[in-house]
């Protein structure tokens, strides 16, 4: 069973304005949830997001959080307001946060190990409070022979530091999705759908090179619902025909809905 979710990032830079108007668009597309940016929520009203989901029937299935946790003058204060962050998830029984490192030129494997060591503090604190701290990463943890991210995967718990692999920015690091990520499938909780063309821009899912339904064949057994996150960081069409036409296909490769959107017109065997 899949359930899907709209990352809310295709809406813009006006997000915690327009969520009244987001949610019941979302939810009249078909999916099932979303998952928001940190900044783009007003952590001193949960019970205002409570109402909010409740009446348009989603689940708000992940809070989205970054940090550079690089500089040691900030490091304590962004994990303070990590903390805030994971009162507010647990206010609204949010299961999940997922968090994205920090990029800068040149980065080390000692870099990484800095970031793993706080990755593993804050990934205890969210255990203690039964929500899952879940890594959501980018191509440059991919590059260089995946170093980035083998080191992360190396220095943390993973009981603690969970996994929500973007497949979209695996591909664009130059890495497999299905041959790299089997080698972690068991720290895998989500799996984040972003498509790029071959010229590296954002498109809609199914438009690019991104191998969706071979990475949904591999992975799509690990868990019972497994959540698939459509995530498109820009749009030429538009917002609400981009978000659709991701929910279309990703109904489409895992038996929801019509095919209509799998790649070149293959077909693919329900899920």
């Amino acid at each position: 069973m899949y359930k899907i979710a709209c990352q809310t990032i295709v809406f813009g830079d006006h997000i915690k304005e327009n969520i009244e108007t987001i949610l019941p668009t979302v939810k009249k597309m078909g999916y099932d949830g979303v998952e928001i940016g940190v900044r783009h929520l007003d952590k001193e009203n949960p019970g205002y997001y409570r109402d909010l989901l409740k009446k348009n029937e989603l689940e708000l299935l992940a809070i989205h959080v970054g940090g550079n946790f690089l500089e040691p003058d900030s490091v304590q204060k962004q994990i303070d307001q990590f903390e805030d962050t994971l009162r507010f998830a647990c206010e609204l029984g949010i299961h999940y946060i997922f968090i994205s490192g920090f990029h800068k030129k040149g980065k080390t494997e000692e870099d990484y190990k800095e970031e793993a060591a706080v990755y593993n503090r804050l990934g205890k604190m969210c255990h203690d409070k039964g929500v899952k701290l879940c890594f959501h990463n980018h191509d440059w943890e991919i590059w260089n022979d995946e170093m980035g991210f083998r080191t992360l995967m190396a220095n943390t718990d993973p009981e603690y530091f969970r996994l929500v692999p973007d497949v979209g920015w695996v591909t664009r690091g130059g890495s497999d999705p299905v041959k790299f990520l089997s080698e972690f499938k068991d720290r895998i909780e989500v799996l984040h759908f972003k498509e790029f063309t071959a010229e590296n821009s954002f498109t809609e899912l199914g438009q690019g090179v991104v191998k969706f339904e071979e990475v949904l064949k591999a992975f799509g057994d690990l868990k019972n619902p497994l959540w698939l996150v459509a995530e498109q960081d820009k749009t030429t069409k538009g917002a609400e025909v981009s978000a659709q036409e991701n929910y279309t296909y990703i109904a489409g490769i895992c038996g929801r809905g019509s095919a209509a959107y799998a790649r070149r017109g293959d077909r693919t065997t329900p899920c």
